[in-house]
């Protein structure tokens, strides 16, 4: 499981490296990533548009199963694009607050009395943390007959020192390495628009054929 501590610890270490960040449906960041409003309206205008123009999604946004997430900011190919900047809650104060408060937690863990205090990651610090994102979706199986589909939704954004702005220069962060942190979330929903409203099926619907 990825916490988002691990991606900061990795960002702001002296000895930081570029790293490769993919979490599966099954991780916590990436529970918490869907639970995200900003998240939640970029795909449903997504499926919006897949049930407008489903025989363009079944001829150019199909998924390519020998794809595979890099480090890199190049798009992800053959994929229907949602791009959404600074969204409500990744200001900059958010996001200073938010990791005041990680920090804190981290230096009373080994303060020369120790201090019985956990290592705090609120949720801002995890959404704060992302800023803005792009949202690449494509269809693993579409029936535009019978208005159904499976999307695989691959969710991208960077760590880099230019994302942090004017805080990447505060005296805090002098032997920061900020190596930037490449990070990628993968989910799949299976949806019904044969009533004219888009519908998420269950989850276990994703496997058929229709």
């Amino acid at each position: 499981m990825t916490t988002v501590g691990d991606v900061l610890d990795e960002f702001f270490s002296p000895l930081s490296r570029r790293t490769l960040w993919v979490m599966p449906e099954s991780d916590n960041y990436t529970s918490i990533v869907r639970e995200w409003q900003p998240v939640i309206d970029a795909t449903n205008r997504t499926k919006q548009n897949l049930a407008l123009n489903g025989a363009i999604w079944s001829a150019n946004y199909v998924t390519r199963p020998q794809w595979q997430p890099m480090m890199t900011d190049t798009l992800k190919p053959n994929a229907y694009r949602e791009f959404v900047r600074s969204p409500p809650g990744t200001d900059p104060e958010t996001c200073k607050n938010a990791f005041i408060t990680y920090a804190a937690s981290k230096v009373a863990r080994f303060a020369p009395i120790p201090v019985p205090v956990p290592e705090i990651q609120t949720r801002s610090l995890y959404t704060c943390s992302i800023g803005s994102f792009n949202i690449y979706t494509t269809v693993d199986v579409i029936d535009c007959a019978a208005k159904k589909a499976s999307l695989n939704y691959w969710m991208y954004n960077s760590m880099s020192k230019r994302s942090f702005g004017r805080f990447a220069s505060h005296p805090a962060f002098a032997l920061s390495g900020m190596a930037t942190q490449f990070m990628w979330w993968n989910w799949i929903e299976a949806v019904d628009w044969s009533s004219g409203a888009v519908r998420t099926l269950p989850r276990g619907a994703v496997a058929k054929r229709w």
